[in-house]
């Protein structure tokens, strides 16, 4: 057919199955002004299955999006630079590796410290990535300095989101039992906030519940009573006064009794045996 490629030596697969997980997300997606997508990911190494990870990644979002897609793949200090482009005759992908082996993380984190301790703007994002930087600090004690740096910002809704932005983004430079302790750290936080918040709720809202309910069945007592008292007069005539107090006196359920016993009352006798008892 004219076109200038090696002789065909044999048929190969054409159907591929595949069932996808979605177990291992993107860490981080942004919208540029420009309209194009950063796509973030943070790795101590690239390898070819990394690209190859990372190129799927980048055509689903091709696919839902049809703009241009910037990868950068952030690696910590103590990182190395690998591979960051695969060509698979027809497919080219590059990424842009960047080692924060020059950042310095000790005197990033003073500035930013400074900052907060005299109320002025931070850049939130250089929090996010502190871990990843060189320190003199081993690489949990750094992310646990930061944690704390962030707790200082002012916003409580920005303060949660750069926190877990900055476990996410240090998820795989510190060991999965230190980055679930901490994450359980920060859930409980929020789990002690909002139950604070929803526990002075949930005591109005039951005040104010169980306030309503017992005039409700202040009221049905009173209706039922003034119900029975309609009925005695009706049977016997007048009543006694020291009959009429002793029915006032009845409970919910004792006058619920003397509405049934009423039927076969025959007299005011068996009205005064039946409040005596």
């Amino acid at each position: 057919m004219g076109v200038d490629l090696p002789a065909i030596v044999s048929f190969m697969e054409t159907e591929f199955a595949e069932t996808d997980t979605y177990d291992d997300l993107l860490d981080l997606t942004f919208l540029l002004a420009d309209g194009s997508i950063l796509h973030l990911e943070e790795e101590t190494s690239l390898s070819l299955a990394d690209l190859i990870r990372f190129a799927h990644y980048d055509l689903r979002l091709y696919k839902r999006y049809r703009t241009p897609i910037h990868t950068l793949i952030l690696t910590p200090a103590q990182g190395t630079s690998g591979i960051t482009r695969i060509d698979t005759g027809s497919c080219q992908y590059t990424v842009e590796q960047l080692v924060l082996k020059d950042r310095d993380g000790d005197a990033v984190a003073e500035r930013i410290g400074q900052a907060l301790a005299r109320g002025e703007q931070i850049n939130e994002l250089e929090l996010i990535f502190l871990p990843l930087m060189k320190s003199r600090l081993d690489t949990v004690a750094l992310l646990r300095k930061t944690i704390e740096l962030e707790k200082q910002v002012p916003d409580t809704a920005i303060q949660e989101k750069i926190r877990e932005l900055t476990l996410i983004v240090a998820n795989r430079i510190v060991d999965k039992n230190i980055l679930d302790e901490l994450w359980e750290e920060l859930r409980m936080l929020k789990v002690i906030r909002y139950a604070e918040d929803k526990g002075m709720e949930k005591g109005m809202k039951e005040g104010i519940e169980k306030g309503i309910q017992k005039g409700i069945e202040k009221g049905m007592e009173k209706g039922q009573l003034m119900v029975i008292k309609r009925q005695l007069a009706k049977k016997f005539g007048n009543i006694p006064t020291d009959i009429i107090e002793a029915v006032n006196n009845l409970k919910e359920e004792q006058l619920e009794v003397l509405s049934i016993e009423l039927i076969d009352m025959t007299s005011l006798d068996d009205l005064r045996r039946f409040v005596a008892q």
